[in-house]
């Protein structure tokens, strides 16, 4: 496979190798694609996580926008008869 880089990466990647952190262009550029890959797929499944939010989380009560209109209701109250818990700022 032959790639071209920007003259700019290819020179970081040539001292890379010229410092002795790579033995090889060739090792160096498969360390970066091994690197390439786990951000994909690490990017992959934060979007199938945001996509499909997992119980517990708001995203998860869409469904039911009444009970999450409850659950607000509910921790409101709460907050208004403990006005000690309320901070400086509010």
């Amino acid at each position: 496979m032959t790639i071209q880089l920007p003259n700019d990466l290819e020179n970081s990647v040539r001292a890379a190798v010229q410092s002795g952190r790579f033995a090889s262009i060739d090792h160096a550029m498969a360390e970066a694609v091994r690197l390439l890959l786990s951000e994909l797929a690490v990017g992959r499944q934060t979007a199938d996580k945001s996509a499909n939010p997992g119980p517990g989380s708001i995203g998860a009560m869409r469904e039911d926008a009444d009970l999450l209109d409850q659950a607000v209701a509910h921790a409101m109250k709460v907050r208004e008869e403990r006005p000690w818990r309320l901070s400086s700022i509010e």
